[in-house]
């Protein structure tokens, strides 16, 4: 079941990749850079001030916004997406972009409510068992359009509510919650894949375009590895100031983020990535931005307890502005096939939130540990280490 439960929400990050080898030409759209000079001020201030709550006042300047209220369930429609220019797209991913996010949400949505249920069934108390299922109620699927995908929905959550009517020792042998997941989540796959002409030409992997879209600002980041820890936060800002242009700067935040010396300024990466986002500028690793981020931002500020605060409103409306400028993106490049991957992966991802957490522990780890490895050591690396030391 842990199996199961990882490779849904790992498939769900990778899904829908063509393995067509092919130049890396006009993947870029090459937009004027993000401003930064709020962020370079704020550096500033920082240099100079010497008062007792600097962090505090700090945060509030380059990070806005940031919700600090806890919440456990979903009972509202705030993570819909209406896109309606495209629903009578001529182009398939574009007709079905609207129906593919709003399901992949509302499927994640109503088993994190239902998880919720279960923890206070076998294990912690999260709220009444009243409250959960009056939130999984609330949940609408009249939010997708399709009627196939529509019924689908009505079904797993009816199948839901059905399994809360015993207690999970009560259930009959072979009764597993994951599997109506799996099921609903074949029924969107089986839309989402229409828009494409071959299934053979799928892999689960990007690397190629991912390796060039990474290293297009590779010089300014060895500038950031060349500096001293004194220096380096002034160095990598004023790198991502003058980058030329949108994708150079989504390349060396990426970098700067996956990178052990980075790790004392997570703050800043936070904020320097919501900047990005906000931009509404497409690049082929928008999707790696925002999980990135997501998951520096969860780490950082609400702490790695599986029972923090899960501002999931809060990261759905950084993710619906990564999906929308893929969109715009493939509503001038058609083809774009690295685009509709990009949106896949975006659209397809669960929340942070408590989906798979009673297998793996926090996602935030997980999803750390997967978008930036070498933030952590190897196996071979903390064996040299203790043999250096030991020597």
């Amino acid at each position: 079941m842990a199996i199961k439960c990882f490779l849904f929400t790992l498939l769900s990050a990778v899904s829908f990749i063509s393995c067509e080898k092919k130049e890396h030409t006009d993947l870029f759209d090459y937009k004027e850079p993000v401003d930064l000079s709020y962020i370079l001020q704020a550096y500033e201030w920082q240099q100079n001030y010497e008062g007792d709550d600097e962090y505090t006042i700090l945060w509030s300047k380059i990070t806005p916004g940031i919700p600090e209220d806890e919440f456990y369930l979903f009972e509202d429609t705030s993570f819909v997406l209406r896109v309606p220019e495209y629903v009578n797209s001529k182009q398939p991913f574009l007709a079905n972009a609207e129906d593919f996010y709003n399901s992949c949400s509302l499927s994640w949505n109503l088993y994190s409510n239902f998880e919720v249920w279960y923890r206070g069934n076998t294990k912690d108390l999260l709220r009444y068992d009243d409250e959960v299922k009056q939130a999984i109620k609330g949940v609408s699927v009249n939010i997708i359009r399709d009627g196939e995908v529509r019924k689908a929905a009505q079904c797993f959550k009816d199948s839901l509510l059905l399994l809360m009517k015993t207690k999970p020792d009560e259930w009959s042998e072979g009764v597993d919650a994951m599997d109506l997941l799996i099921s609903f989540g074949d029924v969107i796959e089986s839309k989402a894949y229409k828009f494409y002409d071959d299934e053979e030409t799928f892999v689960i992997s990007l690397d190629s375009v991912m390796d060039v879209a990474e290293g297009l600002a590779m010089e300014r980041f060895q500038h950031y590895l060349d500096a001293s820890e004194d220096d380096q936060l002034g160095v990598i800002l004023g790198e991502m100031a003058a980058c030329n242009n949108f994708d150079e700067q989504c390349s060396l935040w990426r970098n700067w983020a996956n990178c052990k010396k980075s790790a004392i300024e997570d703050d800043w990466l936070i904020g320097v990535g919501m900047a990005l986002m906000k931009s509404g500028n497409y690049s082929p690793v928008l999707h790696r931005i925002w999980i990135t981020w997501r998951a520096l931002c969860q780490s950082h500020f609400f702490g790695a307890s599986r029972d923090s605060s899960i501002p999931n409103n809060f990261y759905n409306e950084f993710r619906k502005m990564c999906y929308v400028s893929c969109l715009k993106r493939i509503e001038k490049h058609p083809k774009d096939i690295y685009a509709m991957n990009c949106a896949a992966a975006l659209g397809g991802r669960t929340n942070m939130n408590r989906f798979g957490q009673n297998y793996f522990g926090n996602e935030a780890m997980i999803e750390s540990a997967m978008m930036m490895p070498n933030r952590y050591q190897s196996d071979d690396e903390a064996d040299s280490d203790e043999e250096t030391e030991e020597e």
